[in-house]
């Protein structure tokens, strides 16, 4: 079945302009865009593009390398496994054709003029244009190149695709009776492929709200009064887990509910065996008033060494024995919760007045 639904995204991709705009990840896919980097590391802001005798690089988070490979007459996209590259196995090579006709990875000059040379291409030259679709098989990971359970070289059922769109280029010799030969390119590019189904299942979880019968039993064993308290989200992820007290054992955070009187906070579970609720006190914590947890909108850990979210760039991170809890009311209040001298503190930083 999924073969069949690469082959039509092929058919999809020849015959739609519009169809390379997407690239947002799923809980069934990855997506990464392919960006370009400026000299200092940062993203470009506009599509990315290479030039003259140049390659093009971009390695992704889990270790692939995206590159623009250069060829006599423009360039050809490669997927490598892995750094460095003259060792790695490109796992696009399956994109078909294997034979015959140009590989919609090959981005030549030529593909873009008539035979003579002498216009562009409106047909009478069979090769891939603007928008490129290619076979990514991370099955290959590993192998020479060949696939180790068949050993078919054909797009499988685990593998996905790319896709890159050319939006501007430029020609070095469009002279007639040569063949042209291209010497920058401006493109938008994104790769697509699917997760394990153990990833998938984890993605799903986490963009539930609803709380499972695990998460339950681990919180009432670790002393909430389910009687008292219920597991109760309203933002995601619906629980948390960090090493908050640096002990190397895992502790999670949960929101809850007051059942009597329907007030909102948080449990945090430590180890699975000391339980600490926030949101329910009736006196201020130093400078944190009562109650703010029941308020939170967002939250996240802070691993040690780690940095605060981009937008609280300028404040600084108390010194801690283990994960911080950033506990948000976004854009008007955020307080940290974290593990120092044997005790739970937490600290404000900052708190807009509202009108």
């Amino acid at each position: 079945m999924r073969r069949l639904v690469l082959l039509c995204l092929f058919t999809l991709a020849v015959s739609s302009p519009a169809w390379g705009q997407a690239c947002e990840p799923t809980p069934q896919n990855h997506a990464v865009r392919i960006t370009g980097q400026a000299m200092q590391g940062t993203p470009v802001a506009d599509f990315p593009e290479v030039s003259d005798d140049r390659n093009f690089y971009q390695t992704l988070d889990n270790g692939w390398v995206f590159a623009l490979m250069r060829a006599e007459t423009g360039w050809s996209v490669r997927l490598y496994e892995k750094e460095p590259i003259g060792s790695a196995v490109d796992l696009t090579s399956l994109t078909p054709p294997l034979h015959g006709a140009p590989n919609p990875r090959d981005i030549f000059g030529w593909h873009f003029r008539n035979a003579a040379n002498t216009a562009p291409n409106t047909g009478d030259v069979n090769a891939p244009q603007d928008l490129r679709a290619f076979v990514i098989s991370p099955g290959l990971q590993g192998t020479a190149g060949l696939r180790t359970s068949d050993g078919a070289q054909m797009p499988g059922p685990d593998d996905g695709i790319g896709w890159l769109k050319v939006i501007d280029f430029g020609l070095a010799n469009p002279q007639p009776g040569t063949q042209a030969r291209m010497n920058w390119l401006k493109f938008d590019a994104c790769l697509s492929w699917p997760r394990t189904e153990d990833e998938t299942a984890h993605l799903m979880d986490r963009a539930s709200m609803e709380f499972t019968d695990e998460d339950k039993e681990a919180f009432g064993s670790c002393g909430l009064d389910l009687q008292v308290y219920e597991l109760s989200a309203r933002y995601l992820p619906r629980t948390l887990g960090g090493d908050l007290d640096g002990d190397g054992a895992l502790d999670e955070a949960a929101q809850v509910r007051r059942v009597s009187d329907d007030v909102h906070g948080i449990a945090i579970c430590r180890a699975g065996t000391w339980l600490d609720l926030m949101g329910f006190e009736s006196a201020p914590a130093g400078d944190v008033r009562a109650g703010y947890a029941g308020q939170v909108e967002a939250w996240q850990w802070i691993p040690p060494g780690g940095e605060l979210p981009r937008h609280l760039t300028g404040y600084e991170l108390p010194e801690a024995d283990g994960d911080i809890l950033v506990l948000e009311r976004i854009e008007k209040e955020t307080v940290l919760v974290f593990w120092k001298d044997g005790q739970m503190k937490t600290k404000r930083l900052y708190h807009y007045v509202e009108p």
